[in-house]
């Protein structure tokens, strides 16, 4: 079967340091890839590699059969891939709405004639993203559906978080990066959004997310299957049992009393 995702050789360097060194990995369709490994192992490099933040060295990252190697960000977003990040991105003087709403510019008609003067479909796009954004919100939390108009100021961290999910999804993206959503809260607010995002309703589309989480408890609940990196470079992949067990990974990573 294609991967929905396929990244070869991925090289990226900082000066004299390499933060990605050659790196083959690859994500399957209704996949979750829980991505795990030291600070500076390159986990965060390599979402920033694949959405176009930064662009690769070296190498190829092909998604969905085609080439999107040093793409945009916002190219990347249109194509379907979409993230948070580890520390709040959020807006905290606007709204909920207007948060989640960042999320589906791609979507938008953002030009002078749309918005001023084609009045009745500007409200019907309004009307359709609001819709969608308390869709989303219900399925994380009902009680922020009816919130989408406070601002993001008055949430708790958890709720901060759901906006985030919410932002990234709004635009039906078919791959999902999540960069240490635990950041910030507590194990057991963890573990409920978790279970949250695994039971969302995606309209029958699978799924597919890669995980960047240092709770080994989250990866070993919620992913498919595991890549361990350290200085850039893939020490192992597999299921959670086998990647815990292998001895690098414990020497590297996870401590020699796992």
């Amino acid at each position: 079967m294609t991967p929905l995702l396929s990244c070869s050789s991925l090289t990226m360097r900082f000066g004299g340091l390499t933060a990605l060194d050659s790196l083959d990995l690859e994500v399957g369709e209704g996949e979750i890839l829980g991505l795990v490994g030291p600070n500076g192992s390159g986990k965060t490099t390599f979402f920033n590699v694949v959405t176009g933040i930064y662009r690769p060295d070296g190498g190829k990252v092909v998604f969905a059969g085609e080439d999107v190697t040093g793409m945009s960000a916002q190219d990347i977003c249109r194509r379907g891939i979409a993230r948070t990040f580890q520390r709040s991105r959020l807006c905290l003087d606007l709204t909920v709405l207007d948060n989640i709403m960042i999320g589906n510019h791609k979507n938008l008609d953002t030009g002078f004639v749309h918005n001023v003067l084609r009045r009745n479909a500007f409200r019907a796009d309004y009307e359709a993203g609001l819709e969608r954004a308390r869709t989303l919100l219900r399925a994380l939390n009902p009680l922020l559906a009816g919130r989408v108009h406070r601002p993001v100021s008055e949430l708790n961290m958890i709720d901060r978080r759901r906006v985030e999910v919410c932002r990234a999804l709004i635009g039906n993206p078919r791959l999902l990066f999540l960069d240490e959503p635990s950041a910030g809260m507590t194990h057991e607010e963890t573990r409920r959004l978790m279970d949250e995002v695994l039971h969302m309703d995606m309209g029958g589309q699978p799924l597919t997310m890669v995980l960047i989480e240092h709770e080994m408890e989250v990866i070993r609940r919620v992913s498919t299957r595991c890549a361990v990196l350290n200085f850039g470079r893939k020490l192992c992949e597999g299921d959670y049992e086998s990647v815990t067990a292998d001895p690098q990974v414990r020497e590297a990573y996870l401590g020699a009393e796992l």
